[in-house]
């Protein structure tokens, strides 16, 4: 179930996950293409740099689709390789942000994408339940995509 949850005063949770007709090895597979996210993703429309453990990307976020304007960030990440990707960082407005992609293997061959987040500290008191809510909206929508773009190529195959 997608969720946002006000875990405390300055502490946010979101939660988003979508099931996709495709083995874990084949949405993993889309997710590290880096340079392919600009044909496909939504919300965090492009990723320069390799999905590998350790390294430093760096990720285009496009808030709103109606409009051009970008805000890009760079992020360490932490990488098990075929599971799952995570940063964990302070980013803008002093705002700690501990981002996670996961896959999971379901019992019928398929794969549960799951996109969290957990948002505090910095500007989070102040704008913490809008942000959370552009945010969720964001990962569906990146979500949603990525099941196109896995179901496509695993069609494809």
């Amino acid at each position: 179930m997608d969720q946002v949850e006000k875990i405390g005063f300055s502490h946010y949770r979101i939660h988003t996950s979508i099931e996709i007709d495709a083995t874990p090895e084949q949405v993993w597979a889309v997710l590290v293409d880096t340079k392919a996210y600009e044909n496909w993703a939504a919300f965090m429309v492009a990723i320069g740099g390799e999905i590998e453990d350790g390294n430093t990307i760096t990720v285009d976020f496009q808030l709103n689709p109606a409009r051009p304007k970008r805000v890009t960030i760079d992020h360490r990440i932490e990488v098990t390789a075929g599971q799952e990707f995570f940063w964990a960082e302070k980013g803008p407005g002093g705002i700690c942000d501990d981002h996670h992609f996961r896959i999971e293997a379901t019992s019928d061959g398929r794969t549960r994408f799951v996109q969290s987040d957990e948002i505090k500290k910095g500007l989070t008191w102040l704008m913490g339940w809008k942000l959370s809510a552009i945010y969720r909206d964001g990962y569906q929508a990146f979500n949603q995509a990525l099941k196109q773009e896995a179901e496509r190529r695993a069609q494809a195959s």
